[in-house]
């Protein structure tokens, strides 16, 4: 196999760590396991309608300049997100039949598609033209057969894996918290995620801080997120303001997070919508069990007693939730936990990634 070429609009850097680590990974776990790649990716995460069509046309020159330069040792391409990355693996095929493997996070099917009727012209044009779907979650896979007529036999549901040598088990909780300065006395909950509104930040701050009220010092609220929507962040951290309990974390190096994954008791993830959610399969990974809403791949993952499921949008049973966690703690289905973090390693991931590779690279 020639080289593959890797196509995102999400990607990290030395200042936006977290911004599409999990592409940045699954790019890593390939080359070491001899799969050459190249890279067309962009990597500056601002928003704007003027900044997003300049960012985007830096990319697409940097994507031409990349091809022109490597056109004959590209076997194939694999792009993230349908749109607008896809439309990078959609023009190369139609214009040099170079097949094009794209995967489906969630938001592009979800959010992206229903922003306007020519946007989901694009999006089913690249589905139903990808020589294979790779969709992260199984609600997912289900939107892409039953909504964009992709046949099921071309769609396989594959998460982009967890690295179990970086995200695991501490042999002491209570030391991992007292070393980065939680109170192992109390509960403490973990978000990490992107502070939007889309990730239900402002429920779980509103929520945490009614648990606040009715149970007095028992726990505490770390949120580790980048702020894309600084008026929507300011707005979050002005409904936290006063409870001293709740703590804002800026992103940083999977390696450093692990940490906060292994020192929390609970991890909180009250999305609106979810492709699959990795975070929380990281906080499994590491011991710790699991709130989040019963949306998208969450609703499959956490079935048969692996987490707990509550309504997206719904404070109040947010609010029971955590209140019960902190009272009586969470016991979750430890087979089927370990059977899907068999499933979602990293190592199975790129096993079957590569045979998808080998079925369809030139």
């Amino acid at each position: 196999m020639k080289k593959v070429l890797v196509i995102s609009n999400m990607y990290p850097s030395k200042e936006h760590l977290a911004y599409g680590i999990f592409v940045k990974n699954q790019v890593e776990q390939l080359e070491q396991e001899g799969i050459e790649t190249l890279l067309a990716v962009n990597t500056n995460p601002a928003t704007g309608k003027k900044t997003v069509l300049l960012k985007y046309l830096n990319w697409a020159q940097n994507f031409m300049r990349i091809f022109r330069a490597n056109k004959r040792n590209i076997s194939l391409t694999h792009s993230h997100y349908v749109f607008p990355s896809g439309l990078f693996s959609y023009y190369l095929k139609k214009r040099y039949n170079i097949p094009y493997i794209v995967t489906a996070h969630g938001g592009d099917i979800n959010k992206m598609a229903k922003k306007s009727g020519q946007i989901r012209q694009f999006t089913e044009k690249i589905l139903q033209r990808a020589d294979h779907v790779i969709a992260v979650g199984e609600e997912l896979a289900t939107t892409i057969e039953t909504n964009f007529h992709v046949p099921n036999d071309k769609i396989s549901v594959m998460s982009m894996g967890i690295d179990r040598t970086v995200f695991k088990e501490a042999d002491n909780k209570q030391h991992c918290a007292v070393e980065l300065g939680m109170d192992p006395k109390k509960t403490n909950f973990l978000f990490v995620g992107n502070i939007i509104r889309e990730k239900g930040v402002t429920e779980l701050v509103q929520a945490f801080n009614k648990v606040s009220e009715s149970i007095p010092g028992q726990s505490a609220l770390y949120c580790v997120g980048s702020t894309k929507d600084t008026n929507f962040t300011s707005k979050v951290k002005e409904l936290a303001k006063g409870n001293v309990d709740i703590h804002f974390i800026e992103p940083m190096p999977q390696t450093e997070l692990a940490h906060y994954f292994q020192a929390a008791d609970v991890f909180v993830l009250p999305s609106y919508i979810e492709g699959l959610g990795l975070v929380a399969l990281e906080a499994m990974s590491c011991g710790t069990p699991v709130i989040a809403s019963d949306v998208g791949g969450l609703h499959y993952m956490l079935a048969d007693g692996a987490g707990v499921l509550v309504p997206p949008k719904d404070e109040i049973l947010l609010q029971l939730a955590l209140e019960n966690a902190v009272k009586e703690g969470i016991q979750v289905n430890d087979s089927r936990v370990n059977e899907l973090l068999e499933l979602h390693d990293a190592k199975n991931i790129i096993a079957r990634l590569k045979k998808i590779y080998s079925k369809y690279a030139n």
